[in-house]
């Protein structure tokens, strides 16, 4: 079969259309939530909260969209995109098993047009090694909308820290902040990549026709609506088996 029919078939598979009703989500404050002001190479510091057991199948570090500006409180709290898939379900996650990571902008600022920059991925790096000081398990980046900028760019420049990453929702066309996935190099991709698109999804900025071209870019890795509402666990599910599966040959 030639690559780029082996591509379709797997971007195919990839693009989900889940039906499942959600679950009730592990209420994150119950949780125990470590806070964190990770310093960065060029100044300031980033703040990252994990939740989590210690020995988990993975450690999921979470890449939220918008601006990025999450408002992590002292306690753990959040402040800001709170209707972001990642940032909603981190419950069911937890409830998977996984430790969660979710980082806030670096200084507070909106990562609006910084996502596909190497101080970015130091920054994600950085983040990557406070949450093995926590947990002892593999990195994977799972990044959603603007956030799989973020993932794709920190799994093609962290070599060797990175086990895999989930791109859900991802951005493949302009908009203000002058950045897609396919700036983040993902053809320099060499760990485990999922796509994950939602046929519903009608934002302009994701269409979900789109996955194959991600898959087409993935050229190194071993492949494999837009906030999903009202199907989180189903799809959720899916990503947890799929990690899994990887881990266990």
């Amino acid at each position: 079969m030639s690559r780029s029919a082996t591509v379709a078939r797997l971007a195919a598979a990839l693009i989900l259309t889940v039906l499942a009703a959600p679950a009730s989500a592990q209420n994150p404050a119950t949780a125990q939530n470590i806070v964190v002001d990770v310093p960065l190479a060029a100044g300031g510091s980033e703040r990252v909260l994990f939740a989590g057991p210690a020995t988990p199948p993975a450690i999921l570090m979470m890449l939220a969209g918008g601006d990025g500006i999450v408002g992590i409180g002292d306690a753990g709290t959040i402040g800001s995109l709170t209707g972001n898939f990642l940032i909603r379900t981190r419950g069911l996650w937890l409830a998977q098993g996984f430790a969660v990571v979710i980082l806030d902008s670096p200084n507070g600022a909106s990562l609006n047009g910084q996502r596909h920059t190497s101080a970015y991925a130091d920054a994600i790096g950085r983040a990557v090694d406070f949450a093995r000081t926590r947990a002892d398990g593999p990195i994977w980046l799972v990044g959603t909308s603007a956030g799989t900028t973020a993932a794709a760019n920190g799994a093609a420049q962290l070599r060797g820290k990175i086990a895999g990453v989930v791109l859900t929702s991802s951005v493949t066309r302009r908009y203000t902040s002058s950045e897609t996935v396919f700036d983040s190099e993902p053809e320099a991709i060499a760990v485990p990549a999922m796509i994950v698109a939602n046929q519903g999804d009608t934002c302009p900025l994701t269409p979900p026709a789109d996955a194959p071209l991600i898959a087409a870019w993935l050229t190194r890795s071993p492949l494999s609506p837009h906030g999903y509402f009202g199907i989180e666990s189903g799809v959720i599910q899916r990503i947890s088996n799929w990690i899994r599966e990887v881990h266990s040959h």
